[in-house]
């Protein structure tokens, strides 16, 4: 969003620039304080399914780690057929 605000700054007045860029500021701002309220005042029942798959998101983190790992490994190893002349 802001590649956008600032690739539209380059089209429009200092004065719409400002604007919008205040704008996306406040919209920030007001998710963040919304975000934070929300999850403040969730109750510890409503997470304790969370908390009893905690060790099963963990484990399967783990494995998505190391595949992604593993993937970066094999794109450094295996030449690429576009940057072979």
């Amino acid at each position: 969003m802001l590649a956008g605000l600032a690739a539209q700054s380059l089209t429009v007045s200092t004065t719409q620039v400002i604007a919008a860029f205040a704008t996306t500021a406040v919209v920030f701002g007001a998710l963040l304080i919304t975000a934070a309220v929300v999850v403040s005042s969730v109750s510890t029942e409503a997470l304790r399914p969370v908390r009893m798959t905690g060790t099963a998101v963990r484990r399967w983190s783990g494995y998505v780690l190391i595949a992604v790992g593993a993937w970066f490994v094999v794109l450094a190893v295996v030449p690429s057929p576009i940057l072979v002349p």
